[in-house]
């Protein structure tokens, strides 16, 4: 069994919000949200998708086309639903790459973050705590043993 201080101090402690750079798209600011227990959510609209294409528009009008990996039920709450197609992507944080990391693909228009990384990567990929009080620490926290 780990130790309790050795939990804490083996962990990468990151802000609410960390850059993203996303293959393709470029730099987004991301919020790091423990209460997503879905996947990553990348803003899109203009969503289509095509047998096994799926295409949309992105942050700063980028125009993507990536394959259809799977697609998901996401519940929005008060009885409502969405299904949400899945693309991987191959993103950074803190300098690190994690290739094909998988997104589900919402429209986020109404939303500030235009990125939401889910609990699962930031427990399994990150191995972070998150602190509220910090924004954009990854580049300086972030250990690269992971």
């Amino acid at each position: 069994m780990i130790a309790f201080k050795q939990f804490f101090v083996e962990k990468n402690i990151l802000g609410l919000e960390e850059d993203i750079d996303v293959d393709g798209i470029g730099k987004i600011k991301a919020k790091l949200d423990t209460g997503n227990g879905a996947f990553n959510v990348l803003h899109g609209e203009d969503l289509e998708t095509d047998g096994n294409l799926v295409r949309f528009t992105t942050v700063n009008g980028f125009r993507v086309e990536k394959p259809l990996e799977d697609t998901i039920t996401i519940n929005l709450g008060a009885g409502n639903k969405e299904q949400r197609p899945i693309c991987l992507f191959d993103c950074s944080i803190g300098g690190i790459t994690f290739k094909n990391t998988p997104f589900s693909i919402g429209n986020r228009s109404d939303n500030e973050h235009k990125v939401l990384i889910g609990k699962d990567f930031i427990k399994n990929e990150l191995d972070a705590l998150i602190d509220v009080g910090l924004v954009n620490v990854a580049h300086d926290r972030l250990n690269t043993n992971i």
